[in-house]
């Protein structure tokens, strides 16, 4: 019976790291004696949004994880989203939310640094929180990253206060990732807003801010710009920052209890062909499933046609992804009940350019892991 090792993202051979993408990272060091990481204090008024940020106290290549964490239901909404950048590679993700509890998986081509979080987390505060309530917000103690060689390692981390305060929240930002021409307006959801609301884009060039209602700001870039990672800071009554990420929209939810509990991290380049690993053999509970999202403004056709190892076309479908969907789903719920045999590929190609990556999934065990198309391996 085949079995695989899932209980971390990575495994070490002769003191490198392959990831799961496949691709080998050697030669970076592991933290320096001292390091730690940190989220810093965030606040927002009641039914508003907080994005709390992971972030590195100095410049440590990190090229995965397995974080996880609690957060306070009297104090929190359900989870609203979570975003990681890869300003320099690709990175798959995947949360596993139950109720209160949240686990990570990522990992990638891509070595993030200080320059931007590690991972940034979206909480909506409860309605009814009064005013001036405080919590605690931090990441398990057992939280791992991945530092090069070093594989993966525990850091001491530094937990956020998140505090009920001020008028203003940032909730989303759309379009939220891809590179957009000169020209592009984007939109800045969430509230709080007035007249005396300004915004700050670092690291873009923008024509012109305005305030379209107190639930929504606006910025016009002046040339062309990858949103996914702009820092947006808005200033009031209080001040908030957020990085811009994709915060897809789920219509269609897996039959598989645990791939229901997914929620797809996408930081990876978008694609009008993308090439799912082969398949690998399955046994018990262990299955393929795909993750799609469309960031565009308009709906996608997706073409997805299944190859055996020598080439032969086994199937082919296709399905219109509407603007900002997101779905995870098992390879056989995509190919209309076709499971993908051993060694075998899945070919998505779309009318415009999506997002797309697989997930290795045990559901008896309760493990995931996401897997970056070949493209982004080579």
């Amino acid at each position: 019976m085949t079995r695989w090792v899932f209980g971390a993202a990575a495994v070490l051979v002769a003191g490198a790291t392959i990831s799961a993408s496949g691709k080998l990272h050697d030669g970076v060091a592991g933290p320096a004696a001292g390091f730690m990481l940190r989220i810093p204090d965030e606040a927002a008024p009641a039914g508003g949004m907080v994005q709390l940020k992971v972030m590195t106290t100095e410049v440590t290549p990190i090229s995965g994880g397995r974080p996880g964490f609690g957060y306070d239901a009297a104090f929190f909404g359900p989870a609203a989203g979570f975003g990681i950048m890869a300003p320099n590679g690709e990175i798959a993700g995947a949360a596993i939310v139950d109720g209160t509890r949240v686990q990570v998986i990522y990992d990638g081509t891509s070595r993030l640094t200080a320059n931007y979080p590690i991972m940034t987390i979206v909480l909506p505060i409860r309605p009814d929180v009064p005013l001036s309530t405080t919590t605690d917000f931090t990441l398990d103690p057992s939280s791992t990253w991945n530092f090069g060689s070093q594989g993966p390692t525990v850091v001491p981390i530094a937990p956020a206060k998140v505090t009920v305060a001020g008028t203003i929240s940032i909730d989303d930002v759309v379009p939220g990732e891809g590179v957009w021409p000169a020209g592009t307006v984007v939109s800045v959801r969430g509230r709080g807003f007035d007249a005396k609301t300004s915004l700050k884009i670092n690291d873009a060039g923008v024509k012109i801010t305005r305030l379209v209602s107190p639930n929504e700001m606006q910025f016009v870039l002046s040339r062309p710009t990858q949103v996914r990672g702009l820092r947006i800071t808005a200033s009031g009554s209080n001040s908030v920052t957020y990085y811009a990420y994709m915060r897809g929209v789920t219509k269609v939810v897996s039959s598989r209890a645990l791939l229901a509990k997914v929620e797809p991290i996408f930081s990876v380049a978008q694609r009008t062909h993308a090439t799912i690993a082969p398949a690998l053999p399955m046994s018990g509970a262990q299955y393929e499933a795909v993750a799609l999202q469309n960031p565009n403004v308009t709906g996608v056709s997706v073409g997805l046609s299944l190859h055996a190892a020598d080439g032969t076309v086994l199937y082919r479908t296709s399905r219109i992804l509407s603007a900002r969907e997101r779905l995870a789903l098992e390879a056989s719920e995509l190919l209309d009940g076709v499971a993908p045999p051993a060694g075998s590929s899945i070919v998505v190609t779309g009318s415009q350019p999506i997002d797309a990556f697989s997930l290795l999934c045990d559901e008896g065990a309760g493990t995931v892991i996401p897997v970056l198309p070949l493209e982004a391996q080579q």
